[in-house]
């Protein structure tokens, strides 16, 4: 008898050591000596400008973690899917990083209008999903412990600076918009009309859309222009976006144009030339593309030494985004220490109170009642070819943190 109770009490400790929740091997994504992170964002499709430029300046900062040790003895691996910026496709990556890569977070250096198809399918899932870029409301809200929003913001947080703005700054009492169809632009250009309507009182006198893809928008500009007003605002994404300045000028629009965060970009006075001075447009981060700011000069010089050959434009905001929010999920990593797991990473991405790796990234700030990470803009304006910063900053306090519900 004790020789059967002394054999079965070692088969139960073999099975406890065995099935143990905490062993390392028992977490998907996680080995002894890697951390990996399945990432997607468009780098095909009208708005592969988005990923490419996420997914370049992600990998740098993965490089660069790496070289340095990597995170508590464990180097990153990232398993990169194109979605085309579409919402089945973004799906179907997510699903395949999750089931059968067996990622152990996941990293969105999509837009909305890809993001947006996954979230229902993450919320099923026990897994992290860090968003970078897509602005989307449900991302945030409402609630989930496991959705973050990072280096971008809320798109009512948008809506609530670009009213302020267009009210405030620019003295606007007419204000047109012009906006195309996709998840991002929509949402852009519906929190702007919101807010202008609830804070300053002013109804957009005209709005026209468009497809992303287009090429003329003669139609659309004929209308704004015969509705007359005050002030043009623009949601769009860069090739749209010049094309519709030239094709404004040309059509004899002299109205100022205010554009959304993805204008903000170095091809915009690059293709439009003289029909962008003087434009307008949000920005996402403290510095801007060709400071002199040390960190900015930094990031830059090791930007092109890894990318030598890049097009006209880049790096973007987006190379910036997709680097800055790596090192934001890499320290999450680190302070959930060696043992790793997904609540560990969680309550550690909560505790970040304004990290940033480098001044060339906004601070995120999480907390166990908000996962939007970053609630400033700024303002960029084009002179002489080149943007340059607005002297302005927004003076109404935002309404997003206290409206949450979870």
């Amino acid at each position: 008898m004790r020789r059967a109770i002394a054999t079965f009490a070692a088969v139960l400790a073999v099975l406890g050591a065995f099935l143990a929740p905490t062993s390392a091997r028992a977490v998907d994504g996680v080995t002894d000596d890697t951390v990996t992170i399945g990432a997607f964002g468009p780098i095909t499709g009208p708005a592969a400008y988005i990923g490419l430029g996420a997914r370049d300046g992600s990998n740098l900062a993965v490089k660069e973690i790496n070289a340095a040790g990597g995170v508590n003895g464990r180097k990153l691996r990232v398993l990169f899917e194109d979605d085309a910026h579409s919402p089945s496709r973004a799906l179907a990556a997510v699903k395949k990083l999750i089931d059968q890569d067996k990622v152990f977070i996941l990293l969105s250096l999509a837009g909305s209008n890809s993001t947006i198809g996954t979230i229902d399918f993450v919320k099923q899932r026990p897994i992290p999903m860090y968003v970078s870029i897509a602005s989307a409301p449900p991302v945030t809200q409402p609630f989930n412990k496991y959705l973050f929003r990072g280096g971008t913001t809320e798109a009512a947080r948008y809506g609530e600076i670009y009213a302020e703005f267009l009210a405030q700054g620019l003295k606007a009492k007419r204000v047109g918009i012009l906006s195309s169809y996709d998840e991002y632009t929509k949402n852009e250009a519906d929190a702007v009309t919101r807010y202008l309507k609830a804070w300053f009182n002013l109804e957009p006198i005209k709005r026209a859309e468009f497809n992303i893809a287009d090429k003329d928008f003669t139609s659309q500009l004929l209308e704004l222009k015969q509705a007359n007003p005050d002030v043009i605002f623009l949601a769009s994404h860069p090739a749209a976006g010049s094309i519709i300045l030239r094709q404004a000028r040309e059509l004899g629009l002299t109205q100022p144009f205010f554009g959304g965060a993805t204008l903000t970009d170095n091809s915009v006075p690059a293709n439009a030339r003289s029909a962008a001075e003087g434009f307008t447009a949000a920005w996402l981060l403290p510095l801007y593309m060709g400071s002199k700011h040390p960190d900015m000069v930094k990031f830059e010089t090791a930007w092109r030494k890894e990318y030598p050959n890049m097009p006209t434009g880049r790096p973007n905001v987006f190379d910036l985004m997709g680097y800055g929010d790596t090192y934001v999920v890499a320290e999450g990593l680190k302070r959930a220490g060696r043992d790793l797991t997904v609540d560990k990473l969680i309550a550690a991405l909560e505790g970040l109170r304004g990290y940033r790796v480098s001044t060339v990234a906004t601070p995120r700030t999480f907390s166990p009642e908000h996962h939007i990470g970053n609630l400033t803009l700024h303002v960029m304006q084009v002179k002489n070819g080149e943007w340059v910063p607005v002297e302005w900053e927004p003076k109404q306090p935002s309404d997003i943190l206290k409206n949450l519900k979870r």
